[in-house]
């Protein structure tokens, strides 16, 4: 009986961790419209800042709160930091989250230690 609990355990697990997998590469960045060229790949590692813990973020603008002024923003991969996703974000100082709407695609200064966005530059504004 033990030995039955134990498989049903391991091959749920497994599952659980195949279809992460599989979700995981259904939305990778490469399909992502808004992915990188290779060319920029290039730029963005350059332009990371490490010592100082800032880092540099593309992506589109999805939601912003306007209580709080944080930005939820459907990013590609953040070279160093994290992969792509769509993350909220708090914005310091607050001003900037006033320069951008839903739909516009940024450039944003991230700090790595608390997710804080830092500076702002739009790209291509919302339509």
């Amino acid at each position: 009986m033990k030995n039955r609990i134990f498989i049903c355990g391991v091959v749920a697990a497994t599952t659980v961790v195949t279809l992460h997998l599989r979700r995981a590469e259904a939305f990778s960045a490469g399909d992502h419209p808004f992915a990188r060229p290779p060319h920029t790949r290039f730029l963005l590692a350059q332009a990371q800042e490490p010592s100082s813990g800032l880092y540099r973020g593309v992506g589109v603008v999805t939601a912003i709160n306007p209580a709080t002024g944080s930005l939820t923003i459907n990013h590609q991969e953040i070279e160093g930091l994290m992969p792509a996703m769509e993350m909220l974000f708090q914005v310091n100082p607050r001003i900037l989250s006033d320069r951008v709407k839903p739909g516009d695609k940024i450039e944003f200064q991230l700090e790595g230690k608390t997710y804080t966005i830092r500076d702002i530059k739009v790209i291509k504004p919302a339509k």
